[in-house]
């Protein structure tokens, strides 16, 4: 038994119905060259901030069919922009961040950049190539995703999660100096430093003070910083989240020492 989901595009009758089984009946109910995209690409590559759920594609210009779905038609894709992902074809996370620059908001676009660079899915150097290969360099979006990639080019590191690419974000916008991301300090490492006032930055999120061994550690490494000069503001995400003036004021107090 077979169940029809598009015209000559079916699936066998009782499986279950599910988003990747749909994205994939999209691409090939619009033919070859239709790929997965956008918004729908970031949330299957798990892309940080991007759930499951809607159906997206990019098709070549002269591919129009009435679908019902939600399709791009770009001037044109290179096979450097496509892959394919459990099967299913899809832009790459090149590409993907390039589409999601004239069509999110900027936070959302940071925090989808630091996901990809953190987990290995794209590189700096990568990103510079597609965008300028992409034709839209001087589009608004993707003027503000170049100078995301510059940041994060000098730096070297990127945040190690959406609280601190936000905490970040904050310092960024009250006009602090950048900090050093993940320094060194003996066997510890600092979430955000400033080796040479000794000032430290720690995102302390859910995991903090979650078990008694956790806290005996926390208590250890913060005598031993201590002991070595350094003083170490701590941020917690409701902070953030509800009284950024505080953050920022209590960093900049402590580097003005």
């Amino acid at each position: 038994m077979w169940d029809r989901l598009h015209p000559a595009v079916y699936r066998v009758a009782g499986l279950p119905e599910t988003w990747r089984q749909a994205l994939m009946a999209a691409c090939l109910a619009w033919g070859d060259g239709v790929v997965v995209s956008h918004i729908a690409a970031a949330a299957l590559w798990g892309l940080v901030g991007f759930e499951p759920g809607r159906i997206e594609l990019s098709a070549p210009r002269m591919q129009r069919r009435a679908r019902g779905h939600h399709v791009h038609h770009p001037m044109a894709l290179a096979r450097a922009d496509v892959t394919t992902l459990d099967g299913i074809p899809v832009t790459t996370v090149a590409r993907t961040l390039i589409d999601l620059a004239g069509c999110v908001e900027p936070h959302l676009l940071e925090e989808a950049l630091d996901d990809a660079l953190r987990r290995g899915l794209v590189r700096v150097a990568q990103l510079r190539r597609r965008l300028d290969a992409s034709g839209r360099a001087g589009r608004r979006g993707s003027r503000l995703l170049g100078e995301m990639i510059e940041l994060r080019a000098g730096n070297g590191r990127v945040p190690e999660s959406v609280f601190e690419t936000r905490l970040l974000r904050v310092l960024r916008a009250a006009g602090l100096p950048a900090p050093v991301l993940q320094h060194g300090v003996g066997k510890y490492r600092l979430d955000f430093a400033y080796p040479a006032l000794h000032v430290a930055i720690e995102a302390d999120g859910f995991r903090w003070h979650s078990s008694r061994a956790g806290w005996d550690h926390d208590i250890e490494r913060r005598n031993a910083l201590a002991v070595l000069g350094w003083t170490v503001i701590h941020v917690t995400w409701p902070q953030l989240q509800h009284r950024p003036e505080e953050v920022v004021d209590a960093v900049r107090a402590t580097l003005a020492g």
